[in-house]
């Protein structure tokens, strides 16, 4: 028996975070050691990160779980990769959790989180849900908020290059800190970005995908699969390098997919 790396070696490890979670020092090997501690512990919940949009630099901002202070001191600020200095540069702005989101027509929805590349240590991608409304900012089809009707209250994920700055709107007891975050975007732009499908959703597009292939589906009985936010791991046995390779094609097919680990082992002989 073997088991391989996918057959796209050279994508990004693409995986998002929400802000309030809980990271661990194994989910950032881009991370110092020295920030990371024991990879099985907590490093604390991400309540933010300061963005760099020229390079995607980043640094995050993350609260000790024995914090329980909503208003404490404690929240610590670490450099994503080492090549970075280890505190922010002025050129830098600030991400926070549930802060209202706007491009050039207006406000489309609040960040949630980050798509991070985690070989490379650098942003991919803002989370961004946008808002369940659109539609009373339209009063004809050529309104530019008519092209975020589809994705009303759906995630999406923005590039970050795209942001510009932050504003604060009010006091630190609004949500999201009372900041605006704004982006060099169109609302055009906002609507083409990338969805995140929920899991149960791509679970049954990947199964179906797979079944309708006809070399793989008479061995679907044993294979398994894992989804997490467009993270997909494929896992079981098939009888060849080539049914192992096909099924990785056919999942990189599926829309919502943003990377594939494959464990799929083959067997010998």
């Amino acid at each position: 028996m073997f088991s391989e790396r996918n057959v796209y070696g050279d994508t990004p490890s693409r995986r998002i975070f929400r802000f309030g979670q809980r990271v661990y020092g194994r989910d950032l090997p881009s991370v110092a050691a020295r920030y990371r501690g024991d990879p099985e512990r907590p490093m604390g919940r991400l309540m933010g990160a300061r963005l760099r949009p020229a390079s995607n630099e980043l640094w995050l901002r993350l609260r000790p779980d024995e914090s329980l202070r909503p208003w404490g001191h404690t929240i610590r600020t670490i450099p994503l990769n080492s090549a970075q200095s280890p505190a922010p540069i002025p050129d830098t702005i600030d991400l926070r959790r549930g802060m209202r989101v706007r491009c050039h027509e207006g406000y489309i929805g609040r960040l949630e989180g980050l798509a991070l590349d985690l070989r490379a240590g650098l942003a991919l991608d803002l989370l961004v849900r946008i808002r369940s409304n659109p539609l009373s900012e339209v009063s004809l089809p050529s309104d530019p908020f008519f092209k975020l009707v589809e994705a009303q209250g759906q995630r999406v994920l923005l590039s970050p290059s795209w942001a510009v700055s932050t504003t604060r709107t009010g006091g630190i007891h609004l949500r999201g800190g009372g900041l605006t975050l704004l982006l060099n975007a169109s609302i055009e732009q906002v609507a083409s970005g990338p969805r995140v499908r929920g899991d149960g959703e791509l679970t049954g597009a990947i199964w179906q995908i797979l079944d309708e292939n006809p070399a793989i589906s008479p061995y679907l009985g044993q294979l398994r699969i894992t989804v997490h936010d467009g993270d997909v791991t494929l896992l079981g046995e098939l009888p060849s390098r080539r049914h192992r390779a096909s099924a990785e094609q056919e999942v990189w097919h599926v829309p919502g997919v943003f990377s594939v680990q494959n464990e799929i082992t083959v067997e010998q002989g």
